[in-house]
């Protein structure tokens, strides 16, 4: 016969013990991304990065010349991708995340836009392979921000080698989820918000792709930088500065 506990055997409450709690999914919290606290590696093809420093939340890369544009160079163009980025293995709770989970990451980008020396592009998000120039091995999605010189600042999603963004002089920072499940790339959804925490505009842009790989594939978080166009060109000093968090979450869905 089996026992059933009839006390709580902490407070000696009638009933037994209550069952154990899972963490609260209220408010959860994201992690801010400093690119030098040594948990990053730098994948940069073409030695197109000086320097990246941290100061204050603010990631500052400053770059080597860039002296004729390509699609290579676009984050959101063309089936290469050579441009600088900085990735980590993408764990959760000491669990490593792959390809096959139900993947919810979620970021918050703040773009520090009086930093303003070139046609500029970012994107932040999930990756599968960040060391391959080639874009369906990358396999990335995330957020996505863009400007020129002259224009306002356009947050929004980047999935694969496209991209949707949302240009308003409004726009302070962006948050972005992307979902990802079951070998599919999934989609991303953004909403664009003022200084006073108001949103300005909301997108999505599906990717309508399943990942390269086969069997279990590690995800891995990606941050990278680029020009906004695939014309775009850059001078050596030239610099670009930004803010970034994220958090992750898996969902059980077998």
């Amino acid at each position: 016969m089996p026992v059933v506990p009839c006390f709580d055997p902490t407070t000696g409450a009638s009933g037994g013990a209550p069952p154990a709690a899972s963490a609260s999914l209220w408010n959860l919290t994201t992690t801010a991304i400093d690119l030098t606290d040594g948990s990053w590696t730098l994948y940069d093809p073409d030695s197109l990065i000086d320097t990246v420093s941290h100061a204050a939340g603010l990631n500052t890369v400053t770059w080597n010349a860039l002296a004729a544009g390509s699609a290579d160079y676009n984050w959101s163009a063309g089936t290469t991708h050579r441009a600088p980025r900085w990735s980590k293995l993408l764990q959760i709770d000491g669990n490593q995340v792959t390809q096959l989970n139900t993947l919810l990451f979620t970021t918050r980008v703040e773009v520090d836009t009086t930093v303003n020396d070139f046609d500029q592009q970012l994107v932040v998000g999930v990756a599968l392979d960040p060391s391959s120039t080639t874009a369906t091995t990358i396999d990335g999605t995330g957020a996505k921000f863009d400007k020129t010189t002259g224009g306002g600042p356009g947050y929004g999603t980047w999935q694969v080698n496209s991209g949707t963004t949302s240009t308003n002089n409004n726009n302070e920072y962006s948050v972005c989820t992307v979902l990802r499940s079951s070998n599919s790339l999934g989609a991303g959804a953004y909403v664009n918000i003022d200084s006073s925490d108001v949103a300005v505009t909301s997108n999505s842009r599906n990717s309508n792709q399943n990942a390269a790989g086969v069997g279990t594939v590690n995800v891995h978080i990606l941050v990278g930088v680029g020009p906004r166009l695939s014309t775009g060109t850059i001078t050596a000093g030239d610099q670009q500065a930004f803010k970034a968090s994220f958090t992750a979450a898996t969902i059980g869905v077998s």
